[in-house]
């Protein structure tokens, strides 16, 4: 994933950097996102790191089905559906 800084984010990291606070901007930028995701948790803590990892994969995943679709890369819809009930099922012998 690439990450296009606005200028003042950019001199915010490398002021944190230069002033021996963190090791690299990368460390800086890790710390900011452990102290977001803990302020989201703080105000709902039904919402865990992993639930806004997974809501981020979902979110591409869906991204990439519209584009696909506009594509014209569509399954017909007793396949997707016969894909689906594999899937649950195999879930469901998997939990058993």
């Amino acid at each position: 994933m690439q990450i296009t800084l606005s200028s003042q984010q950019s001199r915010i990291l490398e002021s944190l950097s230069q002033q021996g606070r963190y090791s690299s901007i990368e460390a800086a930028i890790d710390t900011a996102l452990v102290l977001l995701a803990d302020e989201i948790i703080q105000q709902n803590p039904d919402v865990t790191p992993e639930y806004i990892a997974w809501v981020e994969q979902t979110r591409l995943k869906i991204d990439a089905g519209v584009k696909a679709a506009e594509e014209g890369d569509v399954l017909a819809a007793k396949e997707l559906l016969a894909q689906l009930r594999h899937k649950v099922n195999a879930a469901k012998a998997a939990s058993a």
